[in-house]
């Protein structure tokens, strides 16, 4: 049997802890950028990126060269072109959406059925069957489309099988 991973595991000895860790946990994600933006959440609401602790405990460039007088202007561009950046997130967010989309439909195809059609359906009562056993019975052919995606049918000497079936317990018989 494989291992399951525990993403949290509670800690007994803490039982507050998690609530400690909660802070961090949002502004990780506040910060992180996304893989299909590139942009992180905090810059689409504040028009610039956070500067992390880290960055201040580590003196890195953009913190040791912070110019006061600069940030203003700079801070005036960056939201100036902040609605652009917005609505190339949206792009982004809709082709990324679109590939989803074309990824989870990419097997699914329409059946439908015409009159005349030779048919297989699900047997109702499966009970007593081996495990090798045919899940199917059938032939039969499609004597009338009832709904769009619902048919009734009859077996090969024309006796009508009673109430409609629907397109999922149906499938198409191949002599």
């Amino acid at each position: 049997m494989p291992s399951k991973k525990i993403l949290y595991k509670k800690d007994e000895k803490h039982p507050g802890r998690w609530l400690k860790e909660l802070l961090a946990v949002v502004w990780g994600l506040w910060t992180h950028t996304s893989s299909n933006t590139t942009i992180s959440p905090y810059y689409l609401v504040y028009g610039l990126e956070a500067i992390l602790p880290a960055n201040i405990a580590f003196r890195r460039p953009q913190v040791e060269n912070f110019n006061e007088e600069q940030s203003v202007t700079a801070r005036q561009e960056d939201m100036d072109c902040l609605k652009e950046e917005r609505l190339v997130t949206c792009v982004h967010t809709t082709k990324y959406l679109e590939g989803l989309w074309r990824y989870y439909n990419r097997n699914i195809h329409e059946r439908s059925f015409m009159v005349g059609d030779l048919v297989l359906h699900k047997k109702q009562k499966t009970d007593g069957l081996h495990k090798l056993s045919s899940h199917w019975e059938g032939p039969f052919i499609i004597k009338k489309v009832t709904q769009p995606g619902s048919y009734r049918h009859c077996d090969s000497e024309g006796i009508d099988v009673p109430n409609s079936w629907y397109v999922d317990v149906l499938k198409h018989f191949y002599p």
